[in-house]
């Protein structure tokens, strides 16, 4: 329940849990986040909430995000090449979102929401394949998971900020940054993915 301070050119500051998380999520879950900037003002939000006894710690993404103001415009696993050489499956959500940019002018805020789960020995960018896999190893394998749900997530920046990203750039950066910060709280050997 780590996240470095620094990563692949970005320093992150540590967020801290939002009152609405503290009041609504099990006492025992626990929440690290930081907020990361690199020399060209791009910023990236990582997180990882990890469940507690009580398993509504976490939930599907596309509960809470409408909630927060988001839209969803599509999702698809993308494949991220981690710097120790292993391969991991994450769920990009494509999210919009109207801001106010001034007095009556309204425009669409896009980002990318990378998202996936690590329990005991496996990682998954399916809630679902989540939810079976924890009531299959209790019953079969007597392991009951403690789920881990990761986040790593950016905004859009074409038109927003001089020399923006677009959505094709923005998620590469998203990619590149995963596959270096992964390997720093997923420990090496022993994880399967369950697509």
């Amino acid at each position: 329940m780590d996240l470095p301070e620094r990563i692949a050119g970005f320093t992150g500051k540590i967020i801290p849990a939002t009152p609405g998380e503290i009041a609504t999520l099990p006492s025992d879950t626990q929440i690290v986040r930081r907020e990361y900037v690199d020399l060209a003002g791009d910023r990236i939000m990582a997180s990882i909430v990890l469940s507690g006894g009580e398993k509504r710690s976490i939930h599907r993404p596309e509960v809470c995000l409408p909630a927060q103001g988001w839209s969803m415009r599509g999702g698809r696993v993308e494949d991220v090449l981690m710097a120790d050489g292993r391969s991991l499956n994450v769920m990009d959500l494509s999210l919009t979102r109207d801001v106010e940019i001034g007095p009556g002018n309204r425009r669409k805020l896009n980002a990318h929401y990378f998202y996936w789960f690590v329990g005991n020995g496996v990682m998954t960018p399916h809630h679902w394949s989540r939810v079976f896999l924890s009531s299959f190893d209790r019953i079969t394998k007597n392991i009951n998971h403690r789920w881990a749900y990761v986040i790593v997530m950016s905004i859009v920046t074409e038109g927003l900020v001089p020399n923006g990203k677009n959505e094709m750039q923005t998620v590469e950066m998203l990619k590149q940054f995963t596959g270096q910060i992964a390997p720093t709280f997923i420990p090496l050997g022993g994880e399967v993915s369950a697509d």
